[in-house]
């Protein structure tokens, strides 16, 4: 009895040290599972967005760098389908201020402002732009991203239909 229980003891024991723990994420894949630029892309992509009124309106703001991406809350005003204000970011407070980073000068027109051809919203977006210090921001308009398309319905057996 006593070499049974031994026995036992060292099985148990050789079982609990043979179990491996469960794999935890590096953050290079958390941050690419999370990546808010792709999330908003494909998104955008796969339902389309209607027409972007004219007013201002709250806009994600998307910036990347190196694969990595950061998402923001902001708003700017649009004019006949062309962004036509400053860019403004939210802060945790709910105010917002001036967004402070600055486009690369390719994209700047000689009065200092983003060409008028970079300034479209096309399908809920804008074009995507590199900034000075190499990051490429894109705003996406969320409030005009289309309806989900509807699923069909699949129709039932024959025998939940007829019954005679």
């Amino acid at each position: 009895m006593k070499l049974l229980f031994t026995f036992l003891i060292s099985l148990i024991s050789v079982g609990l040290w043979a179990q491996n723990p469960a794999a935890k994420p590096t953050a290079a894949s958390a941050a690419k599972s999370a990546d808010c630029y792709d999330q908003w892309y494909a998104l955008f992509k796969d339902r389309g967005a209607n027409a972007v009124a004219d007013g201002t309106h709250d806009v994600i703001i998307s910036l990347q760098h190196d694969g990595y991406s950061e998402c923001f809350l902001g708003k700017i005003d649009v004019a006949s389908g062309k962004i036509s204000s400053k860019l403004q970011i939210q802060k945790v407070d709910g105010s917002y201020d001036e967004f402070d980073k600055k486009l690369s000068s390719t994209y700047m027109s000689p009065e200092g402002t983003l060409k008028s051809e970079l300034r479209d919203v096309v399908n809920g977006m804008t074009a995507a732009l590199t900034l000075a210090d190499g990051e490429t921001i894109r705003l996406f308009f969320y409030k005009s991203l289309a309806d989900k398309a509807k699923a069909n319905k699949k129709a039932p057996a024959p025998s939940a239909l007829i019954k005679n």
